[in-house]
């Protein structure tokens, strides 16, 4: 019973910061814009970042990221048909979807998973593009919660989902710097 009572606080928890998170960003028409454009393009930005690794000739990297974005999408999947959570903007009435978006699962977060795998592959090959991986999948998690796309526990398990998955995929025995 008392894993019961915490599992309700962490959930309550998780629909009030979602509710707070969202209302805040609908005070501001700048906000609302910058926060959906964030949600929408955000994942974009880290294909482009990827593109650019494959292209100073780390094509070895990229190629185990793209499979790393692949078991991610599996795993999400599996995740998600044994933990079946609507959407924040489904759920909680105070909370508006900032982009047009289909309502089947929330947990985990794929797009943070997919962005922090690549951030971990990426970053054996080039630092530093590792690092503004990783800061964009952070920012596209913020902005989703915001959105009313995800809640925070959401964004947390496809952050960890996403450095297991980057971790196994960039220490398989690959050469680093291909």
């Amino acid at each position: 019973m008392a894993l019961e009572a915490v599992a309700n606080r962490l959930l309550a928890a998780d629909d009030a910061a979602v509710a707070a998170l969202n209302a805040a960003v609908r005070t501001s028409r700048t906000l609302c814009t910058l926060t959906s454009r964030g949600a929408t393009g955000l994942a974009g930005v880290e294909v482009l970042l990827m593109g650019a690794l494959a292209l100073g000739g780390r094509r070895g990297a990229a190629a185990r990221m793209l499979a790393a974005v692949a078991v991610v999408y599996l795993a999400s999947e599996l995740l998600g048909a044994l933990w079946s959570r609507q959407r924040p903007f489904v759920r909680l009435s105070q909370v508006e979807a900032l982009v047009s978006h289909a309502a089947e699962r929330s947990f985990p977060s794929r797009h943070v998973a997919s962005g922090l795998a690549m951030a971990a592959i990426g970053g054996r090959a080039h630092p530093r593009l590792g690092l503004a991986m990783a800061t964009v999948a952070w920012l596209l998690g913020v902005s989703r919660v915001a959105a009313g796309l995800h809640y925070p526990s959401d964004v947390l398990a496809g952050a960890a989902l996403g450095a297991a998955i980057g971790q196994l995929m960039s220490d398989r025995g690959y050469a680093h710097n291909s």
